[in-house]
């Protein structure tokens, strides 16, 4: 099964100085408590130009009516408001909410992107954003799986999936994730540098961000751009701060030197 390629339609935009960059909150839907840190975050973040989270805002996401449970109203309530007040959110798709779709950008005022988006920063420079299971290429199987559940069809069926049903699909399927995650070699299940240097190659950017690996990592590729990876939000590096110039900062969401 070949691995994903670079999107060649991949939409780009571009980032305003004091644009964040975050990834991987992996918010259970159905409790309101463990939603409450993001939900903070988003008070604090209005105001600022541009939000991009890289996937996995949730922890599962079968289908709409997960949007109902506590949690995933609550957050949704606060990404409402956040882009009602101004700031441009953009979500892409992770390996936990790829069925995330135009629906909750109807509740949230969000964009979504399935693919991945590139921007460019205020000093010019030309990056990618992507969640970064897409650089796992040495996960065979993942990658057949993946492709899999992002067809057509299981799209189609995620929309009119009950609740029930579609809380104990998301609950066999963490299940599942786990063990496999748990049995495979460590180098099957990380992050090619060749895939991430393929990736910005075939984009001509000279930087290529994503989360996916839950820490964080900055290092030059074959080519001569760059890599990072963000840590899971609520890690000591899970905030990038797009900067006037220079390039970004990784920093803390919770010490709030990227607010005012």
């Amino acid at each position: 099964m070949p691995a994903p390629q670079p999107a060649r339609e991949l939409e780009w935009i571009d980032l305003a100085p004091r644009s964040l960059v975050i990834a991987d909150l992996h918010l259970d839907p159905a409790d309101a408590a463990c939603c409450a840190d993001f939900i903070a975050f988003l008070e604090r973040a209005h105001g600022v130009p541009a939000l991009l989270i890289l996937g996995d805002l949730f922890d599962a996401w079968v289908g709409r009516a997960h949007g109902a449970l506590p949690g995933a109203a609550a957050t949704i309530g606060a990404l409402w408001k956040l882009t009602a007040s101004g700031t441009q959110v953009h979500v892409l798709h992770g390996n936990r909410d790829f069925l995330l779709d135009e629906h909750f950008t109807g509740q949230t005022g969000a964009r979504v992107h399935p693919l991945g988006i590139g921007a460019r920063l205020p000093d010019g420079t030309r990056c990618v954003f992507i969640h970064g299971d897409e650089l796992c290429t040495l996960d065979h199987a993942y990658q057949r799986l993946r492709r899999i559940v992002r067809s057509g069809p299981v799209r189609g069926l995620s929309r009119v999936m009950p609740l029930p049903l579609g809380r104990a699909v998301a609950r066999r399927l963490r299940r599942a994730s786990v063990q496999a995650i748990a049995a495979k070699p460590s180098v099957e299940k990380s992050i090619q540098l060749d895939a991430a240097a393929h990736w910005a190659a075939e984009l001509d950017v000279s930087w290529l961000v994503c989360g996916h690996a839950h820490e964080y990592r900055t290092e030059p590729l074959e080519g001569g751009a760059q890599l990072t990876v963000l840590d899971a939000f609520g890690g000591p590096h899970d905030t990038l701060v797009i900067d006037p110039a220079g390039p970004p900062r990784a920093t803390s969401s919770a010490s709030g030197d990227w607010c005012g």
